[in-house]
């Protein structure tokens, strides 16, 4: 069992929002980030009165909600925009907002059932120490402030992380990063739902941060400017936790629960 994986249970709950209460906390979080730390630009915290985040693909969704353990804040969410059980052929965001090249990945109705798109994949800011990695800190991210509980916690956290760099100096791989405990619950979202392949709109810079765990995804088109810059992906996931598996085992203890949620290559 490695030290990233004891990490990761010491200090993360993965939560399923299956409830109203906890589809609450998962709006909140996501206005938090999106809209008053800015995470997607074109979001105005002015456009959401009520202080909620939330659109037309929520409900043909499974919601992810991150817990740190010292402190039970939610620190992070994500969800997985699932087949519409009601019109199979109806499309997923990334078909509308990105430009797919149909050489790279085309749909067809027995795929298309088993795909799920990684939406709303998101860590708050008040938390989210590795944020530097991959675009530099706005003004408004410098002045948020952190209660003395949440330093220490978030402190604790992140002496784990320097004690796996020091052993393995100058390899990110080493050591726990956030975007492992979410990957981990778009696993099991999927494992839940019977779904094989992941589509994805993600910032490159993202994917490239994923990337130093193993946990990278296919890009199947052009960067555009959807909600920032973002590129289409694609992903069998049995491929990606296979390769996951060979190159970086630390993280694929974490992010399968110790192969709980992953089959094997025959």
């Amino acid at each position: 069992m490695s030290d990233i994986y004891n990490t990761f249970k010491r200090s993360f709950n993965l939560i399923e929002a299956n409830t109203p209460e906890l589809r609450l906390k998962v709006y909140q979080l996501r206005y938090l980030v999106l809209c008053v730390q800015n995470d997607f630009p074109d979001m105005n915290a002015a456009d959401f009165p009520d202080k909620l985040e939330k659109d037309e693909y929520d409900e043909r969704s499974s919601h992810m909600l991150i817990q740190f353990i010292p402190t039970g804040e939610f620190i992070g969410t994500t969800r997985l925009i699932l087949p519409d059980p009601s019109n199979p052929a109806s499309p997923f965001p990334i078909e509308l907002h990105t430009k797919i090249d149909p050489d790279l990945y085309l749909f067809d109705s027995d795929t298309r059932t088993q795909t799920a798109e990684i939406s709303r994949f998101l860590v708050s800011s008040n938390f989210d120490r590795r944020k530097g990695d991959r675009r530099k800190p706005t003004e408004q991210d410098n002045q948020q402030k952190n209660t003395e509980t949440n330093q220490t916690a978030s402190s604790n956290f992140e002496n784990d992380r320097r004690k796996g760099d020091d052993r393995r100096r100058g390899d990110r791989r080493s050591s726990l990063n956030i975007y492992m405990v979410l990957m981990a619950g778009v696993v099991r979202m999927s494992v839940a739902n019977n779904i094989k392949y992941w589509l994805s709109a993600m910032d490159p810079a993202l994917n490239r941060l994923v990337g130093f765990s193993g946990m990278n995804i296919e890009p199947i088109g052009p960067v555009v400017n959807y909600h920032g810059f973002r590129q289409p992906h694609f992903g069998e996931i049995n491929d990606v936790l296979n390769r996951l598996h060979k190159r970086n085992y630390g993280a694929w203890e974490v992010i399968t629960d110790r192969g709980k949620y992953w089959q094997p290559a025959e």
